[in-house]
C-alpha cells in the first residue's frame, strides 16, 4: 500500500509541473483552447521580434526599380529646351564657301595719293558742305591752269563717285573742267562746273589700278595766278 501511494503522489506532483510550465509534449492539456492561446501568442510575440530588427545604418530606404530607372535616365533634346535643330541654326553657306560682304567705301580723304599732293577734309560747293572731301589750288597761271591728282586702286573698287566744282572760296567767275581718267583712259565726259552749278560725277572703275583727277581753270579773272580751289566733294570709293 505504501509503494501506490508513493506512485499516486509522484504522478500528482508530476501532474502539477507540467500545468506550470505548458503542455508537455506526452502529457494531454486540460483545456485545448488554453493550449492553443498560448501558443499564438509565442508565434505573433516571434513575428513581432523579427519585424523590429534595425533598420539599414544609412538611414535611406534602398531605391525601388522604378525610382532608380527615374534617377538615371537622361534628358532628352526636347527636355533641354528644344530639339537639337531648334537650338542650333545651320549656316547657309557650305563648308569652304565665304559669305558676301556688304558694299565698302573709302573716301579718297583718307587715302594716300601715289601722284602730287590734295587738300583733306569739309569743303563747301554751291552752298553745300561736304565732309570728307579732297581739293587742288588752281587758276590762271601756268602751273594752275590743269592740275591733278592721282591714287593707286589695286583693282579693288568699281565705282568712283564725287560732286566737283569751285569751292564758295573760289572767285565768282571761275569756270572748272573737271575729268575723270583711269589708268590713262579716259571716263565718261568732261564735267563743267561753277561755283554756283556743281558736277555730280560718278564712273565705273572696276579692275582700275590707278585713278586721276583731272580739274582745267577755263575761263575767270586773270588777275593773279590764283583763283581759287577745285574741289571733289566727298569724293569716294565703292
Amino acid at each position: 500500500m505504501r509503494r501506490g501511494a508513493a506512485a499516486a503522489l509522484f504522478a500528482a506532483l508530476a501532474l502539477m509541473l507540467s500545468g506550470a510550465s505548458g503542455c508537455a509534449k506526452d502529457i494531454n492539456c486540460r483545456e485545448q483552447a488554453i493550449c492553443g492561446d498560448e501558443n499564438d501568442n509565442n508565434q505573433l510575440s516571434t513575428d513581432a521580434a523579427e519585424d523590429s530588427s534595425p533598420a539599414d545604418p544609412s538611414g535611406s530606404p534602398e531605391p525601388s526599380p522604378t525610382e532608380e530607372g527615374q534617377a538615371t535616365e537622361t534628358p532628352s533634346d526636347e527636355d533641354a529646351g528644344g530639339s537639337g535643330a531648334e537650338a542650333v541654326e545651320e549656316s547657309p553657306f557650305q563648308e569652304g564657301d565665304k559669305p558676301q560682304q556688304g558694299p565698302r567705301t573709302v573716301y579718297l580723304s583718307d587715302m594716300r595719293p601715289i601722284e602730287s599732293s590734295a587738300g583733306e577734309g569739309t569743303t563747301n560747293i554751291a552752298g553745300t558742305t561736304y565732309p570728307s572731301s579732297v581739293w587742288k589750288d588752281f587758276g590762271p597761271g601756268r602751273n594752275l591752269s590743269s592740275v591733278h591728282v592721282v591714287y593707286g586702286l589695286d583693282g579693288e573698287w568699281t565705282t568712283f563717285t564725287a560732286d566737283a566744282g569751285p569751292d564758295s572760296d573760289s572767285r565768282s567767275d571761275a569756270v572748272v573742267d573737271f575729268e575723270v581718267y583711269l589708268d590713262d583712259r579716259k571716263l565718261g565726259e568732261t564735267h563743267r562746273a561753277t561755283l554756283t552749278e556743281p558736277a555730280h560725277i560718278e564712273e565705273n572703275v572696276t579692275g582700275g589700278i590707278q585713278l586721276r583727277l583731272v580739274a582745267k581753270y577755263v575761263s575767270g579773272s586773270t588777275s593773279g595766278s590764283y583763283a581759287g580751289q577745285a574741289a571733289w566733294g566727298s569724293a569716294r570709293l565703292e
